[in-house]
């Protein structure tokens, strides 16, 4: 038997792996999901997409609405903060969703704010401050409908009634418009804004709105009934008959030769003077007698006064008694008449005829046509183009189909000028660049992937393997506790157990019998070797 004190000494202490039962398993368990966990992540993450902003800065309310929104259209979304990010693939048509469903709205409240529970003690100054604030608030609505508007402020001056009518003022309104990047407000719009304002308030007059966008530039004038409105839609008016006179022009000889191969420009010379004129007309052949009134007067020499002026030149005639022939003969010559006057009057309906002309602006005075028509561009039998110019009756025949195009006039003064001048041809723009091998799309998903492989690797061979040999390691202690070297039969090793032959089989069978589970690790680490 070989002696104890011969034995190499038991190490003092053993780890905590090899004291507490059962804490080796669990370690490779929790070792094993953690390193399953972190590959399942990273597989995830290469198939998974990319989120970017799809709304920042926005109101609990508003987050909320576009929150639903979205979840009602499945689309995958994610909060960071205040902001909403969405895949990347999915930010156009997820803006458009919301967009068509008009969100996000504005926070403000407008009639809402009416709805309120005022409580009591409200004045009569809060109530018409509560009034107008809505009323600004529903404007702003309704006008950032507008297309191209992306926010809108309003602000309205009400003074307040007054009992003297004489002293009494209109009401005021300005509006600051804030429209999408790149987009600018047409006059028409402009106009329809300040009249839409001007209709929801009450004794707004158009011309006391004042319009403005985000750069501070004036959308509108305040003279906007003025001589300049005026003078710029005569100018507008006129651009738009030269360019129908333009395209009527080009829409003739286009088919005859070739599209974009003619240039037509009009030039209208208009007269925009307004012109009342009221004539009267008499037409003498027209004449009809409307009263007439006639008068004769006649003197008989018996009414006359005879013989010198006094008392007996003055004696009443003789009545008493018949008369004598002689003075029946006196007065029949009396009855003959000294004096006879005959008057008349005459009163003629004429026939007349008043008329009032107003006269409209606009009337064309005359038209300046020139036209440029390029070469014809034939085909030969080889496939090869080649320009040839205009003969001189084609030119004439391009002519005269202009003059019939535009209702040519000659005693008006109008010109038309027809030429033929080969176009000069831009050249044809380069190609685009076709993007890089690393910039392509397919390449950058196989990067991603590939580097996942790359990192569930490493995680696999230096963190996993590592642990699992670490965990699955025999632990050292115990009495018996020998490295192979100190087994070894035949002497002549560093640490070998001294003693003769039979001592150490001796004391090889001892440790056999008495840890037989550690003598068959010793025997297969053996084998291994």
């Amino acid at each position: 038997m070989a002696d104890a004190t011969n034995l190499p000494a038991a190490p003092a202490h053993r780890s905590v792996l090899d004291s507490v039962p059962g804490l080796r398993q669990v370690g490779m368990l929790l070792a094993i999901a953690a390193s399953v966990a972190a590959a399942v992540w990273l597989v995830l993450w290469s198939q998974g997409s990319n989120y970017s902003r799809l709304y920042a800065s926005l109101s609990e309310r508003e987050t909320g609405q576009v929150i639903d929104a979205l979840t009602a259209a499945g689309i995958a979304y994610k909060m960071e903060g205040s902001a909403v990010l969405v895949p990347d693939d999915k930010v156009h048509q997820a803006r458009i969703q919301l967009a068509g469903q008009g969100l996000p709205q504005s926070s403000a409240l407008g009639v809402e704010m009416l709805e309120r529970d005022q409580g009591f003690g409200t004045s009569q100054f809060m109530e018409k401050a509560r009034y107008q604030h809505a009323l600004e608030t529903e404007l702003a609505r309704t006008i950032v409908n507008v297309q191209g508007v992306q926010n809108a402020r309003v602000h309205l001056a009400l003074p307040p009634p007054s009992v003297f009518v004489r002293d009494r003022k209109g009401a005021s309104a300005s509006v600051m418009l804030q429209l999408f990047q790149g987009r600018r407000l047409e006059p028409g719009q402009a106009s329809a804004i300040v009249h839409l304002v001007a209709s929801s308030v009450p004794n707004l007059a158009a011309n006391e709105v004042t319009l403005i966008d985000q750069n501070g530039t004036l959308l509108n004038s305040p003279e906007s009934n003025g001589d300049m409105a005026l003078s710029a839609k005569q100018f507008e008016y006129t651009r738009q008959l030269e360019k129908s006179y333009s395209q009527r022009i080009e829409d003739l000889l286009e088919p005859l030769t070739g599209p974009n191969r003619v240039r037509a420009r009009v030039t209208a010379d208009m007269d925009f003077t307004r012109i009342e004129k009221t004539s009267e007309e008499y037409d003498p052949q027209g004449q009809v007698v409307r009263s007439e009134q006639t008068a004769t007067d006649q003197r008989m020499a018996s009414d006359l006064a005879q013989g010198i002026p006094g008392a007996l030149s003055n004696q009443p005639p003789n009545t008493a008694g018949a008369p004598t022939a002689a003075q029946q003969q006196a007065g029949a010559a009396d009855t003959t008449p000294m004096s006879t006057s005959n008057r008349a009057t005459r009163n003629f309906e004429l026939d007349r005829t008043i008329s009032y002309t107003h006269g409209q602006g606009g009337a064309l005075r005359k038209l300046s046509v020139a036209v440029v028509v390029d070469n014809w561009q034939r085909t030969d039998e080889a496939g090869d183009v080649t320009a040839t110019p205009l003969t001189p009756e084609e030119v004439e025949r391009m002519t005269a189909l202009v003059k019939e195009a535009i209702g040519y006039d000659e005693a008006r003064g109008d010109r038309v000028n027809v030429m033929n001048v080969a176009f000069h041809t831009a050249p044809p723009l380069p190609e685009a660049d076709e993007p890089g091998f690393f910039e392509q799309t397919w390449v950058k998903s196989a990067l991603k992937q590939g580097v996942a492989v790359v990192l569930v690797l490493l995680l696999a061979f230096v963190i996993l393997k590592p642990l699992m040999s670490t965990l699955t390691q025999p632990a050292r202690g115990g009495a018996l506790a020998l490295t192979p070297d100190q087994l070894m039969l035949g002497g002549g090793g560093q640490g070998a157990y001294q003693g003769n032959y039979d001592q150490q089989v001796a004391a090889a069978r001892g440790m056999v019998g008495q840890d037989p589970q550690r003598a068959a690790q010793v025997v297969k680490e053996w084998v291994n070797g």
